[in-house]
């Protein structure tokens, strides 16, 4: 007796083939890069005071080129996203790390803008000019640009054709301006200022956190997790053998 023909089992639709073609060496570059590139060495809060700085004279002059040449060497989008693809590896130690970086480039950005703010005439709160007032307050359009900013950084990290658009990724994010918009808050002795630029600043974070970590857990970074471990263990060799020298 012959067999019946089993019937044709159609393939699966890949409705998020995206995200499907993504490779583990994509994710292993992916990881070297983000945590290279926001690694707590010298030269990053160097880079970090600088964008500040720049960022500080563009704002109180109101010259929108100077922000934009801040924004462009501003290495803050790094430990943002590094800490977005921790919390999706459940790597708390990744997020730990990276926080810490944040916080110390907070604190240096907020320091570096307030006193290149002292050296300058003291800007007067009540004739803001119109790059200090887009550095105040929240509103839906900062939570969006952030949440579609940290979808292009991501995907920008992950796929290497796409690197090319950093830079421009970096002038959307927009992450230092309200940093030193509230150290100029700061210098006019105005504490509303300084909270509201501030609250823009942690709105864009959270947003690029949020979207960036969407990316990633669908990329499913989650399993090259053993290559942050890795990477950390390097960083850490690396920072003592700079201590020693």
């Amino acid at each position: 007796m012959f067999k019946k023909n089993k019937p044709l089992i159609k393939p699966r639709k890949e409705t998020n083939s995206l995200f499907l073609d993504i490779t583990e060496s994509d994710r292993r570059v992916a990881i070297e890069d983000i945590i290279g590139s926001s690694s707590p060495r010298k030269s990053f809060f160097v880079m970090s005071t600088v964008s500040a700085i720049l960022c500080t004279l563009g704002i109180i002059e109101g010259n929108a080129a100077v922000i934009i040449g801040g924004m462009l060497v501003a290495p803050m989008l790094s430990p943002v996203l590094a800490i977005a693809m921790g919390i999706g590896m459940a790597d708390f130690k990744l997020v730990y790390r990276s926080f810490r970086v944040i916080l110390l480039a907070i604190l240096y950005s907020l320091g570096f803008s307030f006193l290149m703010a002292l050296l300058l005439d003291k800007p007067d709160s009540n004739n803001l000019n119109s790059e200090m007032v887009l550095r105040i307050g929240v509103s839906l359009e900062t939570l969006l640009v952030s949440l579609v900013a940290g979808i292009a950084a991501s995907f920008s990290i992950i796929r290497s054709e796409l690197h090319k658009y950093m830079a421009g990724i970096a002038i959307a994010v927009a992450l230092i301006p309200p940093l030193s918009m509230s150290a100029i808050g700061l210098r006019m002795l105005d504490p509303n200022i300084f909270y509201q630029a501030f609250m823009q600043y942690l709105f864009s974070l959270g947003g690029i956190i949020l979207s960036a970590l969407v990316i990633f857990s669908l990329s499913r970074f989650y399993v090259s997790r053993k290559k942050v471990e890795e990477e950390l263990k390097e960083e850490e060799e690396m920072l003592k053998t700079e201590e020693k020298k």
